[in-house]
Parts: structure tokens; C-alpha cells; sequence
């Protein structure tokens, strides 16, 4: 590319985003429309691919926040978060973070939550695909090998935490429904891809949750265990990690598994 191609590229771009007219120069006079209406209309063409591309990304969002509230959001994001890459995919990767911390959808925060989630399916949808572990290569691990196995979580699987009640306010906006109202507390979410090329996610707890947050987080079998010990009595930890195991990997959760620890 020459260097007086990216001079006219980055003009044009100025004149998307900050109104700079310097490019108008050097645009051709063709039918009856001036430089200024043409270049206006490839602005807001430009704009509206950007608002369309957020909407299609989060459509329950846009539910929840109606048509006024939602233009409103996707012209205000667009200003501070411009399109930096030549693909939209991650496009509205800020989106969460913008609710957050900007009125006055920030006086509401379950808004962010909402697109966090909806941002998350589709992390989960995307992810790489890999091998799925089953319960035979399970059994075939020595016995010896156990305290020092680590589990590989397929790269779809995702643990949320949410403050509000964000999903169960996109499950009801989701199935047309009136949506519950703001809830807070904790809420804890696992999201992951099935076997089936199908996202899901269901909502975990007690057990299960210490377990996934230390298994995720890289730990053995040995401390596996011992995070259990903090809610289930040292007889039966093992056991119940035997069982989360095998629950598991029938939902698919599991990749594989390290025996070198």
C-alpha cells in the first residue's frame, strides 16, 4: 500500500469520526449531489452498519432497553469506542464496560450485565473446537496418577458471576415474557458448547461451584479435594468429586486431563 493511499484512507477515517472534512479535497464532483451530501451519506451508512452490527450481537439487550435507549447507547458507544479492526466480530467487545461506567445506563447496572452475558454466548459459541474427555480414558488413569491430575476444561466452558439477575431477565425477555425486576445478589452461571454445537448454560452452586472455580483455575485432584473440605466432610470429598467428574464429562465440560499434574 502507498504511503499517499493511507494518507487518503486515514483522512476519510477523520471525517467518520471527528467531522474532519480535509479528505472533501480530493473527492471527485459526480451527479447533482455536492462532496458534502455524499460524504454524509457514507457517514451514516457508515454508522448504521456499526449501530446494526451492536444490535445483532445483542438483541435481548435491545428488548430490555427499547428502541430510544438503545439508539442512544449505540451512538454514544460508537463515538468513544470507534471499529479499530477490519472485522466487526469483536466490535462491541467494550460494550459491558461502557454500560458501566457511562449515564445513564451505569445508574442501572444490571445493563451491563445483560450485554456481558449476551457477549459471553457468543465467546462460547466461537470457541475453538476440541476433543471431548470420556469417562474410559478416566477410568484407564492410574490409580497413582490421581492426586496429580488437572482436568482440561473444553475451550468453550465459561464461569460468570453476575451480580443481578441478568439471565434470568434475558430467559424471560428471550421467551417474550415480562422480565422479572432487577434482582440483586450472587449469581453463578456456567456457559459452555455442547456436544452438539449448541451453547448452554445452567446455573451452579455449593459444591460444584467450589470445584469448577479451583478446577478452572489450574489445581490437581490432591487440591480439588481439599477445596472441598470447606463444605463437605473429608469422608465423602472424594466421592463427590468423583460424581461432579462424571457429570462432567457427560455435559461435555471436559476436554482431557494432564496425569502429570
Amino acid at each position: 500500500m502507498s504511503e499517499l493511499l493511507r494518507t487518503r484512507q486515514r483522512q476519510l477515517m477523520a471525517f467518520l469520526l471527528q467531522g474532519d472534512e480535509a479528505i472533501s479535497e480530493y473527492i471527485c464532483d459526480q451527479g447533482a449531489a455536492s462532496k458534502s451530501i455524499r460524504l454524509g451519506i457514507y457517514a451514516n451508512a457508515y454508522r448504521k452498519r456499526l449501530q446494526e452490527t451492536l444490535e445483532s450481537d445483542h438483541p435481548v439487550l435491545g428488548s430490555y432497553l427499547g428502541d430510544d435507549l438503545f439508539e442512544e447507547m449505540t451512538l454514544g458507544y460508537i463515538d468513544k469506542h470507534p471499529s479499530r479492526r477490519p472485522s466487526l466480530r469483536d466490535f462491541g467487545e467494550r460494550l459491558p464496560d461502557y454500560l458501566r461506567t457511562t449515564g445513564p445506563f451505569s445508574h442501572h447496572p444490571l445493563i451491563a450485565e445483560l450485554a456481558q452475558f449476551e457477549r459471553l454466548l457468543m465467546t462460547v459459541f466461537d470457541a475453538a473446537d476440541a476433543e471431548h474427555l470420556s469417562v474410559e480414558a478416566l477410568q484407564r488413569l492410574p490409580a497413582d496418577a490421581w492426586p496429580r491430575m488437572c482436568l482440561r476444561f473444553h475451550p468453550s466452558v465459561r464461569l460468570l458471576h453476575s451480580h443481578w439477575n441478568c439471565v434470568q431477565v434475558w430467559q424471560a425477555l428471550r421467551a417474550d415474557s415480562e422480565p422479572p425486576p432487577p434482582c440483586e445478589g450472587h449469581f453463578h452461571w456456567l456457559l459452555w458448547r455442547n456436544r452438539e454445537r449448541l451453547t448452554e448454560f445452567t446455573s451452579v452452586a455449593g459444591a460444584e461451584l467450589v470445584a469448577l472455580r479451583t478446577g478452572l483455575g489450574g489445581a490437581d485432584f490432591s487440591q480439588l479435594c481439599e477445596a472441598l473440605l470447606e463444605i463437605v466432610p473429608a469422608e465423602q470429598a472424594a466421592a463427590v468429586l468423583v460424581q461432579l467428574l462424571q457429570d462432567w464429562i457427560q455435559r461435555g465440560w471436559l476436554g482431557g486431563i494432564d496425569g502429570n499434574g
